[in-house]
């Protein structure tokens, strides 16, 4: 069992045997006076513990990422655990996050395509024997046990989403770590297991039937070093840090030769019947092998496009919208998501299904457009697409969908207002995390959450672009250090933000009339120093207090001759399903 110890040394003093080396007998009288004195004794002591800091809810403040971790504890051999995150015993699945789950699977469904979710289970539930005794009376498990399963069931309601039933493996004395101890990611164990299920699951599927079947084995690729997100959080809050955890790093491989757990698009080559999307416990570059054990257990090749970082969709809307995809679909797409980052009831799950539907049929490629433009952008608000001229068409919300395509493949954020002719108007934003490769292009449906706007008339759509400035921060120690801090820096405004990492000093901000005073810096600490903001005193803590402060905003400076000015060329045709309900009127 890994432990992580500390050496104390101190004066001589009175120790038992258990934990103390002793001193010598007294010397004889002829050695000399120095004889006399006490040599040092050494102490091992258990490290690490949380100190009080990390047990008060505002020290988690100042960051969406910070309140994730609220309020850490310590388990036993060596864990932590978040209460809020991962001693749940509720699942928010909405009505309205069902009703567009389902509406993607049924998209997918008439492209010949299943899906299979993997509902990723809390660290509590898969791990509650790691709590302490006093943790585990209040911890109560089996109606966590037991509304987990009633959550795996009310995703399979309707019957056209297939879900993997990891609740098969809650069990208090399965002899394994399904997480590790203190980071939120599955271990290799739990990847393990869990392929094993999600494997089963897909092999009862008439359309896995006719997938050529392979041999895979798996072998030791060497040692995993997990430093972990809870560990790091800890570290922040109290100082100091724990050891790092090490495991046996696995690899899968074709038997015989060739390549297993594709990791990645494989361009024109021939595509896999089965595609596994997801987040970083699936990406095969964090080690866990989670695509490599769903070859092995299912017999057949995946194609592994699971990003990390990419959040709940990124990985799913980067394959939608892939060549590989629109021309070589799968059988079978598997979902990974943890338990934390479906779309609950503080989420908008419209947001999210209305990008991913649309793109199981490529948007608006390939299809008559209705309206269509292309523009060169300037700040400020720029004219897009416009329903008129002479005759307004019955461009109705709920039987129309967008596609933008920037010239700048790296475009990230895309801000459309969209205007009705009843008065309606919609601010439609998007975004792409950084690890995302959009190439550029924003896929929407029209609103149809609301019946006021699905039976809307679209009047128009405009870009609005803001003005870029360069923010800059300064982190620097209250008192005099050689040690420099490290760590990240985010400034905000409380709708937009952007970051950076030290030792870089500034970040781009687009916005309308930014100013300091506006902005809040937040930094996030690091072994030494403390977390900090701009807007509060000096940090208290273990960690060395810092003082953080937004030194400079101006505009970006943009060389006219550095770039070619940036265009939109931005599209508008029917939905696929309002097609095929014209088409079936006729």
């Amino acid at each position: 069992m890994l432990r992580s110890y500390r050496l104390r040394l101190g004066a001589a003093v009175a120790m038992t045997a258990a934990t103390s080396v002793l001193a010598n007998p007294s010397p004889p009288p002829a050695q000399t006076a120095t004889a006399n004195v006490a040599k040092p004794q050494y102490a091992v002591e258990r490290c690490c513990s949380l100190c009080p800091r990390a047990a008060d809810p505002a020290a988690y403040s100042g960051s969406q990422y910070m309140s994730d971790f609220r309020v850490l504890v310590d388990g036993r051999d060596g864990w932590l655990f978040r209460t809020g995150m991962d001693l749940t015993t509720t699942f928010d699945i909405t009505d309205d996050s069902l009703h567009e789950l389902h509406r993607l699977s049924e998209a997918l469904h008439k492209r010949g395509i299943e899906l299979v979710l993997v509902y990723q289970p809390p660290r509590g539930l898969m791990d509650p024997d790691k709590l302490k005794p006093e943790q585990r009376r209040s911890y109560d498990f089996e109606t966590a046990r037991r509304n987990y399963s009633a959550t795996l069931d009310k995703l399979r309601r309707g019957g056209d989403v297939v879900v993997a039933p990891l609740d098969k493996l809650v069990d208090e004395k399965k002899g394994y770590e399904y997480f590790f101890r203190r980071d939120h990611h599955w271990s290799p164990a739990g990847a393990e297991h869990s392929a094993q299920v999600v494997a089963e699951t897909v092999q009862q599927l008439p359309a896995f039937k006719s997938t050529p079947r392979k041999q895979f084995t798996t072998h030791v690729a060497g040692v995993l070093a997990k430093p972990g997100t809870l560990q790091k959080t800890a570290a922040q809050l109290c100082g100091g840090g724990y050891s790092m955890q090490y495991v046996t790093m696995y690899a899968t491989e074709q038997a015989g030769g060739g390549d297993g757990d594709n990791g990645g698009l494989l361009g024109d080559a021939a595509q896999p019947d089965v595609a596994l999307v997801g987040t970083s416990n699936s990406d095969a570059k964090g080690g866990y092998n989670f695509g490599g054990y769903l070859e092995q257990y299912l017999g057949a090749d995946v194609v592994n496009v699971a990003i990390s970082g990419g959040s709940f969709e990124g990985s799913l809307l980067h394959y939608l919208s892939s060549k590989e995809f629109q021309q070589h679909p799968p059988k079978i797409i598997v979902w990974e998501m943890p338990y934390q980052n479906y779309p609950d009831s503080e989420k908008n799950p419209f947001k999210i299904f209305r990008q991913a539907v649309p793109l199981v049929n490529d948007g608006c490629r390939g299809k008559p457009s209705i309206l269509s433009n292309t523009i060169t952008l300037h700040p400020g608000s720029n004219e897009l697409l416009f329903n008129g001229g002479g005759r307004i068409l019955p461009l109705v919300g709920r039987d129309q969908q967008l596609d933008f395509q920037f010239s700048d493949a790296g475009t990230k954020d895309m801000h459309a207002e969209l205007w009705y002719f009843n008065g309606l108007k919609e601010s439609l934003k998007m975004h792409f995390n950084q690890y995302v490769d959009n190439g550029g292009r924003f896929v929407a449906e029209l609103r149809t959450d609301r019946p006021d706007y699905a039976a809307a008339t679209l009047m128009g759509a405009t870009l609005e672009v803001d003005p870029v400035y360069v923010v800059t921060a300064a982190v620097t120690p209250a008192t005099s250090s050689s040690v420099k801090p490290t760590g990240g820096v985010s400034i905000s405004d409380g709708k937009t933000s952007c970051s950076f990492t030290l030792p870089a000093t500034s970040c781009n901000f687009a916005g309308a009339n930014v100013s300091s005073s506006a902005l809040t810096a937040t930094y996030s600490g690091d072994a030494t120093y403390a977390n900090a903001t701009s807007s509060s005193s000096d940090a208290e803590g273990p960690g060395a207090p810092v003082k953080v402060a937004i030194t400079d905003v101006k505009p970006l400076a943009v060389d006219a001759n550095a770039a070619k000015p940036v265009t939109l060329a931005a599209q508008l045709c029917a939905r696929e399903d309002a097609v095929k309900q014209t088409a079936a009127s006729r």
